[in-house]
């Protein structure tokens, strides 16, 4: 089929793909008379562009790069509308529908014509544009997988296995975890921790967690440093933090660290909810639900994966929802007198390690 639609969050493999269609269907002697690229083109242009024929032996290639025809675009209130496109085209002396037009030029496309769309978003199936595409086209989706640090995902352990492979190396699991928890399941980069560590160890083949941790040392995560330092090993998060402000401003981190306690102030807040809802007796000692059971009902209140939600809930244990607030106060105390120039933000964050 000559209209292909790849559509979908994860960038890197979109790219990678269209990367090797071009590869795949253009003569390499002809390729930069018969590859053409439109940056998010209209339908008009589209259209203009989908009666091309190639020139000489081979295939023309039409690439429709960071095309939003298919997805809802947002107002400045956040309300989803569609495509601004005109609705009408002169075709004569009379007025034809654009939509009518695009699909007939779709269906019109010449065999050894190819017109790619680039989409990075997914492909909302309900829009004029999109129905109109579809009786004509190939789709082909790349949804950003889902990722939750600390929880096993097999699907992307393939990934990262395959993506090894690819380099000529295989890796060991533990050495994929990191990556995952490190990177927050961000494939591009992922893809070049694995070129470096397979050129690393060359001429062995097998990447193990120790070359990740002296290639990468993901310790200096900001997730690590707010572990290390809710969890009171203060002197570890004023490492993990001296190493974290070598790389970056303190700003970014001041921003996480807000995030992060929000959250956490928030389950601590709807578990002394759950609990404080349990029935007692007179004289009775004060219930608790356990921390599994606790997980769960918080995940659904604030849609998380319970797994998540668990270690989350193990790793403030000790906290309670008052001191998690004393906390933010300081943390907003802080950035107040970093934002006024009163600080710099090294030293503000310092000080709150030590709080």
């Amino acid at each position: 089929m000559p209209v292909l639609v790849l559509a979908g969050d994860e960038e890197f493999l979109l790219g990678r793909r269209v990367k090797a269609l071009k590869e795949e269907l253009l003569d390499p002697t002809w390729a930069s008379v018969n590859f053409q690229r439109l940056d998010n083109a209209n339908l008009s242009a589209i259209i203009d562009a989908s009666g091309q024929l190639p020139f000489g032996p081979g295939n023309k290639v039409i690439l429709i790069d960071r095309c939003d025809l298919f997805t809802k675009k947002r107002s400045k209130g956040g309300a989803a509308e569609e495509n601004d496109e005109p609705k009408v085209a002169k075709k004569g002396k009379d007025k034809v529908d654009l939509l009518d037009l695009f699909e007939e030029a779709m269906g019109a496309v010449a065999p050894n014509t190819y017109l790619i769309f680039s989409c990075p978003h997914n492909f909302d199936s309900t829009l004029k544009t999109s129905k109109a595409v579809s009786k004509h086209c190939q789709l082909i989706t790349f949804p950003k997988e889902k990722y939750w640090v600390g929880t096993p995902n097999p699907k992307l352990d393939t990934w990262c296995q395959k993506e090894a492979k690819s380099f000529n190396a295989t890796i060991d699991t533990n050495a994929v975890t990191y990556l995952l928890d490190g990177l927050e399941a961000d494939l591009r980069q992922i893809s070049e921790e694995l070129r470096k560590a397979a050129t690393y160890i060359l001429p062995k083949t097998h990447i193990t967690l120790e070359t990740l941790e002296e290639l990468t040392p993901f310790h200096s995560h900001v997730f690590v440093l707010t572990e290390k330092w809710i969890s009171g090993r203060f002197a570890e998060a004023h490492l993990s933090l001296k190493e974290l402000l070598s790389r970056q401003s303190g700003m970014p981190i001041i921003a996480m660290l807000q995030t992060m306690l929000s959250k956490w102030i928030e389950m601590k807040v709807l578990c002394d909810k759950f609990n404080d809802e349990l029935p007692t007796g007179g004289g009775a000692q004060k219930r608790q639900l356990p921390v599994g059971e606790l997980a769960k009902r918080v995940a659904a209140q604030t849609k998380q994966h319970p797994m998540v939600v668990e270690k989350d809930l193990k790793r403030i244990g000790k906290h309670s929802s008052a001191s998690l607030m004393q906390k933010k106060i300081e943390l907003t105390r802080l950035e107040d007198l970093v934002k006024t120039g009163q600080m710099p933000e090294s030293h503000a964050l310092e000080v709150l390690l030590t709080k």
